[in-house]
């Protein structure tokens, strides 16, 4: 017999453990979730006991990866398992971060969309990016001209050449804001600006990021729906140019979405 019985060296555990992490990452850099499930799944099984301590980071790596291609592939009982896994033996919040994400998407593709939201905003507010649990129109129009004073301090030039994000804490704040941009547009509509506006003050405190392209799309949205075309415009085409200049392909496809409903009140519809 093989597998995992057939290993008495503790030494041999670990290596093969290793071993089905990298076939993992290569299948899910092939989007193969379902063979990266498995190998992830499979190296798990070669742990030995007290392998959270023994050996933290591959059963960290081998636990979040399995909890990704469980999401990917539907298979929520799995994800549970790996997800209390990780958030029981996990040593810093930070490392607890990527699984946090998973759920959130999954309570929003669950249509839960109010727990995603309210779980969303406690781990928003552990990185240090809280958002107003009550808002008004007229906070609203104050953040709208705080963010406009802001962005009229460069020109589109200085910010389509911007300095790049680098602290990771902020990197993993708009990655959350970017996630909760459409449950709140479907659930909290009230809540929804702010997180658009937030996305584009962290990019021009700390750098621009893979995520801030949809920021700025929802934003010129933000601008065109309260009657200033030409804002909205400027922005929401700025965020669809970031693309290429960042290279976001994770956003690409809500930007492109979002920034086009705006186009279409300034360019012909065959140009968009």
């Amino acid at each position: 017999r093989g597998g995992p019985v057939a290993v008495s060296k503790p030494s041999q555990s670990s290596t093969l453990a290793n071993l089905n992490l990298m076939a993992g990452k290569r299948a899910m850099g092939m989007s193969d979730f379902r063979s990266a499930f498995f190998f992830f799944d499979n190296g798990i099984n070669f742990l030995r006991k007290n392998h959270w301590k023994e050996h933290y980071d591959l059963s960290l790596q081998l636990f979040d990866g399995a909890a990704k291609c469980s999401f990917f592939i539907g298979d929520n009982e799995s994800l549970n398992l790996l997800t209390e896994q990780i958030l029981t033996y996990a040593r810093t919040f930070q490392d607890k971060l990527n699984v946090m994400y998973i759920t959130v998407s999954a309570l929003s593709y669950a249509s839960r969309l109010p727990e995603s939201i309210e779980k969303g905003m406690i781990i928003l507010s552990k990185l240090g990016q809280p958002l107003p649990e009550s808002t008004s129109d007229a906070d609203i129009d104050s953040c709208i001209e705080q963010t406009l004073f802001m962005l009229n301090q460069n020109s589109d030039r200085v910010l389509m050449n911007y300095k790049r994000m680098t602290d990771s804490s902020k990197i993993k704040a708009m990655k959350f804001l970017a996630r909760l941009e459409t449950p709140c547009g479907m659930a909290r509509p009230d809540l929804q600006p702010f997180v658009a506006m937030k996305k584009v003050h962290l990019s021009l405190s700390h750098g621009m990021c893979p995520f801030s392209p949809v920021g700025f799309a929802h934003f010129g949205a933000l601008l065109a729906r309260r009657g200033n075309i030409p804002d909205g415009y400027r922005y929401s085409k700025m965020g669809k140019n970031l693309l290429s200049v960042i290279g976001s392909n994770e956003v690409a496809g809500e930007v492109i979405c979002v920034s086009t409903h705006v186009f279409c009140f300034v360019e012909p519809v065959q140009s968009t």
